[in-house]
């Protein structure tokens, strides 16, 4: 049985001319290490839309999914007490979320078919691209001269189409600090991990139909990234939010969470848990035999299954090495009951909050011995026990009947003012599929220590050995500017094998004479037509950078 056909169901009998501007469906995947997880440009993750498939597999190649589909979702209320919803689900209601910045607090449908594009590097591509001698439009990777950073002349989104960057978008090493992207002059993409996807999606575009609520008017700055070391970090993908707020309100009381699908291979199987320590929704088998009890499907893992979690890592209030608790976590029900999907923006509102479709706490509507108080916290949080111990609250001790389980992982209240950001990390860890991971015999101990894999390296990242170490050294001075017949470096630093390269505001390389004296390098730039130019000076792994205009 098709898992989406429900939602297929509901998608096809809405009433004509509800979609007027139909989504896109641009995605990439994550797909350096043990996961190969998917990511679309309207916020959503790790499912096929037009299939309504899972698509977040694990181990790669197995044909094998821990996930099926999972969003951002964000509640809060302006100054004068109006509530502001963004919540993406299957698309089956519309689309809260489209791809590209905003613009005077708007994206139009056109703007953002522009920016429905993914921005994917390796960090292979950037130590091939530091090795070369010189850099132009042709041997410099796409991936690297079409990267959507600031007042880069290359920039390229959706179907190759132009992109104008006059604000900070994607990250990027500024080799010469004038905070203008220019890969021709050697500077490159600032990604984390050893590989990265970049995209940008906003909450006030073309439509805001899944919630049925009023916009924030934020911009979101998304980074997915992964490591290949061979270690446990492989199990590992971060997500990486700056979350803009573009509007000209102040918002209060504002939560920032998770909506989550997991589907751990055959879906209707499932346990969830909560471990607070590490902010982290769980999902594993109800059963020792995933699939067993629905005909073995062919995406099931068997008596080997994986644990897996989202687990939040960065949240607004955290302080050095103090964290904020997590604000809620709570599961719904896959119909229309009190705690079923939530359908309306007060519901996804309450959903962010701990709290049934009424607006009152869903362990009222539980029974007593279903839902758990985080006595490290006294937070409500569903099913906070280890199922390894018998005098803890858990679906496996509490012999629940397995099911399909979505979650909702939320943060505590913070204030987002006009004009500022707050920063977001979450991430996707999985263990190895094992005979232990499912109840009876289940424990937390193993997918926690992936959590603490992904925390211990988020916050001392492993060496990126791939990339060379580029450094900037402000004593190199290149003069006149304007220059006329000759172009002077002074170097301090005497030693070591020298670079020089000139090129013209085409990327094209100009060879010129060069000559040194007590000092350092005289170039001869008499032939050069008058122009704006641009010279790359390297001596080891120490560069200068520079426009000039020759007169």
């Amino acid at each position: 049985m098709n898992r989406y056909l429900f939602f297929a169901f509901v998608y096809f009998f809405i009433p004509a001319g509800a979609f007027a501007q139909a989504p896109f469906n641009t995605a990439d995947s994550v797909n350096i290490n043990r996961i190969n997880a998917r990511v679309l440009v309207h916020g959503d993750m790790f499912w096929n839309p037009e299939l309504g498939v899972a698509a977040c597999e694990f181990p790669q190649g197995s044909g094998k999914h821990i996930n099926f589909a999972c969003a951002l979702w964000m509640s809060g209320y302006d100054n004068s007490g109006q509530l502001h919803v963004a919540a993406q689900t299957y698309r089956q209601t519309g689309n809260d979320y489209w791809p590209g910045p905003l613009t005077s607090d708007t994206l139009t449908y056109a703007n953002s078919q522009n920016w429905a594009n993914i921005w994917k590097v390796n960090n292979s591509d950037i130590q091939t691209f530091l090795g070369l001698t010189t850099h132009t439009t042709i041997n410099t990777p796409q991936s690297i001269l079409t990267w959507p950073g600031k007042g880069n002349i290359n920039a390229a989104g959706n179907g190759g189409v132009p992109l104008t960057i006059a604000n900070g978008m994607a990250p990027f090493v500024d080799l010469n600090g004038n905070g203008i992207y220019e890969p021709l002059l050697g500077e490159y993409p600032d990604i984390k991990g050893d590989q990265a996807l970049w995209w940008v999606f906003s909450d006030n575009g073309p439509s805001h139909t899944s919630s049925k609520g009023k916009p924030f008017g934020v911009e979101i700055h998304a980074m997915a990234y992964a490591y290949n070391r061979g270690t446990l970090i492989d199990n590992v993908i971060y997500f990486d939010y700056n979350i803009i707020n573009r509007s000209p309100n102040t918002y209060n009381n504002t939560r920032i969470g998770l909506w989550d699908d997991i589907d751990l291979g055959w879906y209707y199987d499932d346990y969830i848990g909560f471990d607070s320590s590490h902010r982290m929704g769980i999902q594993y088998n109800g059963n020792n035999n995933d699939g067993g009890g629905g005909g073995s499907p062919v995406n099931s893992y068997g008596t080997h299954v994986p644990m897996v979690g989202m687990t939040m890592i960065v949240l607004p209030g955290d302080s050095g090495t103090t964290y904020v608790p997590a604000g809620s976590f709570v599961y719904y029900s896959n119909d229309a009951s009190i705690i079923g999907g939530a359908a309306l923006d007060t519901q996804d509102n309450y959903s962010l909050r701990g709290k049934s479709w009424n607006g009152t706490s869903i362990a009222n509507y539980m029974p007593a011995t279903n839902h758990c108080r985080d006595h490290d916290t006294n937070q409500f949080y569903c099913f906070t026990g280890d199922p390894s111990d018998a005098g803890q609250c858990s679906e496996c001790v509490l012999n629940n009947n397995p099911g399909d389980r979505r979650f909702i992982l939320a943060s505590n209240d913070f204030s987002l003012n006009s004009g500022n950001s707050r920063h977001i990390v979450i991430a996707l860890v999985t263990t190895n599929p094992d005979t232990l991971n499912g109840c009876p015999g289940a424990s937390f101990d193993n997918i926690k220590t992936v959590a603490d894999t992904a925390w211990a390296n988020y916050y001392n990242p492993p060496s990126q050995t791939a990339v060379k170490n580029i450094s900037i050294n402000n004593s190199i001075s290149i003069y006149p500017n304007p220059a006329f017949n000759e172009l002077y470096i002074v170097n301090s630093n005497s030693t070591g094998d020298e670079y020089i390269a000139i090129y013209n505001s085409l990327g094209q390389k100009i060879n010129l004479p060069v000559t040194k004296n007590n000092t350092g390098d005289i170039i001869d730039v008499s032939s050069l037509p008058p122009a704006l130019y641009y010279i790359v000076y390297r001596k080891d792994n120490v560069q200068k950078t520079a426009k000039f205009i020759k007169e």
